[in-house]
């Protein structure tokens, strides 16, 4: 299998939860084997694990996005805007190990190459809410100048197992 990118397998992911929102008569093993079978398609680990995490919890996926979305009922909102969301929501609760800053702007960068133009505004809208008040661990700020020297010398304390000061 060739190796793929994060945003590439993101690609994977919304082709796959995408048709799915079309086909609720076969289950998520049988889209992903007809997408490899009759598209060739290569999956990576992470674009199926995103795929069948956001599948698993869509129920609540959803109940968090039509929350998040002001007035708007989730049948309302297309179909290729909401499947963005729905992994961009998938990876926000699910895959602790990536910032949301991360998620929210690849979720826009799919939407600039997959959405209609007024998606972009309302998926960062939407996600702005959605992510409002996780915190992960990874997901950091960047210390001030000041702190950073004092971060970067603790650190070479530590790889060295000896403090050169």
């Amino acid at each position: 299998m060739a190796f793929k990118t994060r945003r590439e397998s993101r690609q994977i992911a919304i082709s796959l939860l995408f048709e799915r929102s079309f086909d609720y008569e076969r289950t998520a093993q049988e889209i992903m084997d007809s997408a490899v079978e009759d598209r060739e398609e290569e999956i990576s680990d992470f674009a199926k694990e995103l795929f069948l995490r956001a599948d698993e919890n869509l129920g609540d996926i959803n109940e968090k996005i039509e929350r998040c979305a002001d007035n708007w009922r989730i049948d309302r909102i297309d179909r290729v805007t909401l499947t963005i969301l729905r992994l961009a929501g998938c990876e926000i609760d699910y895959f602790p190990e990536i910032p949301v800053e991360i998620t929210v702007n690849e979720a826009l960068e799919l939407a600039r190459f997959y959405g209609e133009a007024d998606s972009v505004g309302f998926i960062n809208g939407v996600l702005g809410k959605y992510a409002k008040g996780v915190e992960k661990p990874l997901a950091k700020p960047r210390p001030l100048s000041a702190e950073a020297e004092e971060v970067e010398a603790d650190s070479t304390v530590e790889a060295d197992g000896e403090d050169n000061q």
